[in-house]
């Protein structure tokens, strides 16, 4: 197949980085992928085998104009925005197919903002009919509400021989207390990092600060006014280093308004920390493999922090059934699934599992 990518921007977030496993499988299995871009501020590991190409015009708008006047002769245009597939349509009809890594309402805090993106999902869906790869079941079930019929669920994947609990983590040298909580800082909308400072700071109001300290992961300022509270920036962490933090720390406190699926979630469930996350992680069930606790409610993800850092039963519980959660969501078994969906949808004969 030869595969079209059209992204505003490659930078260090989940998304980025699945979409970049996606397309070295896919090179590594002959296929050609052309990467058109306007910005590569990454990391990240990308293989040579891929083509990125500039786009032409600067800013947003201009990544939006050039997926709507450009006709690719490639078999599949790939996008990750229901904005950029309604464009990318008007030129490249059932070529164009849409990645959902989220419902895209949930990336705008502004009600109008909503009400727009689902008049857009409308257009995409029920008219155009446009080919849809969702990341979890819970995304394909909203997305259906939208008659989204022609739609894949492919759930992330992570490779669980690069994420798994280290016996002696290197980040162990820097732990000074009995326990650590890891929490991710990224000011997107959805992530929900000032409800996950809200529930850090109760907790350290509730039970003070002597015996935990906060490990904060990525590259955004996060700013804790809790009291003798120890507190550790990691910043950008590659996954040798990701995977030693979480095997060291002891909790993921996921405060998320909306997720698709986490890949940080399931690298924390497979390098055995105890996740302390909304409803919005989709696939913990509270009280198995994680605490559970409603969107926004900062004060009950401040009572489920305190009660893994006194039941070391329940720790116990909820680490080994995460393991096994984890599991469930290979890497491999997603990048197999994601190319059959593209062979399906190009007119290629699906190949068979590796």
């Amino acid at each position: 197949m030869k595969i079209t990518v059209i992204r505003h921007s490659i930078r260090n977030r989940g998304g980025d980085r699945l979409v970049l496993d996606y397309l070295s499988f896919l090179v590594a299995r002959g296929h050609e992928v052309v990467y058109w871009t306007n910005e590569v501020a990454t990391s990240f590991s990308i293989d040579p085998r891929i083509e990125i190409k500039h786009i032409p015009w600067p800013g947003a708008t201009g990544t939006i104009c050039f997926a709507a006047v450009t006709k690719f002769s490639s078999d599949i245009v790939l996008v990750d925005l229901a904005v950029m597939a309604l464009f990318a349509y008007l030129l490249n009809g059932k070529k164009v197919v849409y990645l959902a890594q989220d419902d895209d309402r949930a990336y705008y805090s502004s009600p109008v903002m909503k009400v727009l993106m689902g008049f857009v999902f409308r257009l995409v869906f029920s008219l155009f009919k446009v080919h849809v790869i969702s990341v979890s079941e819970y995304l394909t079930a909203e997305l259906g509400k939208y008659s989204c019929e022609k739609i894949e669920t492919v759930c992330n994947g992570i490779d669980l021989g690069v994420f798994y609990r280290e016996t002696t983590p290197h980040a162990q040298i820097e732990k000074t207390t009995p326990m650590a909580v890891v929490l991710y800082a990224r000011s997107d909308f959805r992530k929900g990092l000032d409800i996950g400072i809200k529930a850090v700071e109760g907790l350290a109001r509730r039970r003070g600060t002597r015996d935990w300290e906060l490990w904060i992961i990525g590259n955004d300022k996060a700013v804790i006014n809790a009291d003798g509270l120890k507190v550790k920036h990691w910043g950008f962490l590659k996954d040798d280093q990701l995977r030693s933090v979480f095997s060291a720390a002891d909790v993921y406190l996921m405060p998320s308004r909306h997720e698709g699926l986490s890949l940080l979630l399931l690298s924390a469930l497979a390098c055995g920390c105890v996740v302390v996350a909304t409803k919005a992680s989709n696939i913990l069930t509270h009280n198995v493999d994680g605490l559970v606790s409603s969107v926004e409610d900062d004060n009950l993800l401040t009572e489920n922090l305190a009660s893994v850092m006194e039941d070391k039963l329940l720790c116990q519980k909820l680490r080994q059934n995460g393991y096994a959660l984890a599991a469930h969501y290979s890497l491999k078994k997603s990048c197999n699934l994601f190319e059959r969906a593209l062979r399906t949808w190009s007119g290629r004969a699906a190949c068979r599992f590796i």
